[in-house]
């Protein structure tokens, strides 16, 4: 993926949230901002949608931003 899409990870994220897209940081974990599980399903099924395909869980696992991005990269490279 591109960091286009990185950007739009956090945007996505940002809107969830409520945040500014520019006060989250690539490794920051998105927990500790208060994205919760529902907000994780709700972004994974949206991600989904679009044709990047990510788990809820492979989600949860790891929630940064770089670490999504790298998720949606490698789905992208199937």
């Amino acid at each position: 993926m591109t960091d286009s899409f990185t950007d739009r990870l956090r945007r996505d994220v940002a809107e969830i949230l409520g945040e500014d897209a520019d006060s989250l940081s690539d490794d920051e974990n998105l927990v500790d901002r208060g994205l919760d599980s529902i907000r994780i399903l709700t972004l994974s099924t949206r991600w989904r949608e679009s044709g990047v395909d990510t788990g809820f869980l492979d989600l949860a696992d790891e929630p940064t931003i770089a670490a999504w991005s790298t998720l949606a990269s490698e789905d992208h490279h199937r």
